[in-house]
């Protein structure tokens, strides 16, 4: 279940304490790389809810399954 605290966007002190970095390309890469969703925002700085960090990607099960149509033909 979704709170409203989920919801509150991390601000420029919690994006760099969560990535280790003030910069805002590395923190893009940090975050993209432990699969945490973000955007960018137009001055090129990463925007995410707390949501995000607690639920990121990388723990949703992969949607990149095998083919097995093939072997339907047997």
């Amino acid at each position: 279940m979704t709170t409203p605290a989920d919801m509150t966007m991390l601000n420029p002190e919690e994006i760099a304490e969560l990535t280790g970095s003030s910069r805002a390309n590395l923190q893009i890469e940090i975050l993209s790389r432990n699969g945490i969703y973000h955007i960018v925002d137009r001055n090129g700085k990463p925007k995410l809810t707390w949501y995000h960090v607690n639920h990121p990607r990388a723990m949703l099960p992969s949607e990149d399954v095998p083919d097995f149509s093939a072997m339907d033909a047997m």
